[in-house]
């Protein structure tokens, strides 16, 4: 992306930080990636968080929450976050959802439709929630 595709807020970011945290955001999202991955095929998951697990449900929407805040946080270092892009990046990332709940049988894991759900409103809650930050960050600058 050139200097003139950039929007002027990125460019102001760009030019006050470098592209350092567009790459950290990067790199932290892709190490989440893999790590949720791992962690929803690892086939007992009780070893890797111990025995007093919290809601399973909880579990997937605090998880991907995590993923979606993530997402749209490089996404919107790296240009405009908007209504159109969030979509785009939501849909994206509920299909890698359900590809990653129905490939949990392979590894002796239980896929659940409901585990789906709580993966999505968990995207939808961290990408909300950094939509409607920049957003208010924006309005309030001007």
């Amino acid at each position: 992306m050139t200097a003139d595709e950039r929007s002027p807020k990125t460019a102001a970011f760009q030019g006050t930080f470098g592209v350092w945290p567009s790459r950290l955001l990067a790199l932290a999202t892709g190490l989440y990636a893999a790590v949720l991955t791992f962690a929803t095929h690892y086939p007992k998951p009780d070893e890797l968080i111990g025995r007093k697990l919290p809601s399973d449900k909880l579990l997937h929407f605090v998880a991907y929450g995590v993923f979606g805040l993530l997402a749209a946080a490089l996404i919107r270092s790296r240009g405009t976050l908007d209504l159109r892009s969030a979509t785009i990046l939501g849909t994206g990332l509920a299909a890698w959802a359900v590809i990653d709940e129905i490939t949990q049988p392979l590894f002796a894991r239980a896929a659940e439709p409901l585990d789906w759900v709580c993966d999505c409103l968990g995207l939808a809650a961290g990408i909300g929630i950094v939509l409607v930050s920049s957003w208010a960050l924006g309005r309030g600058s001007r």
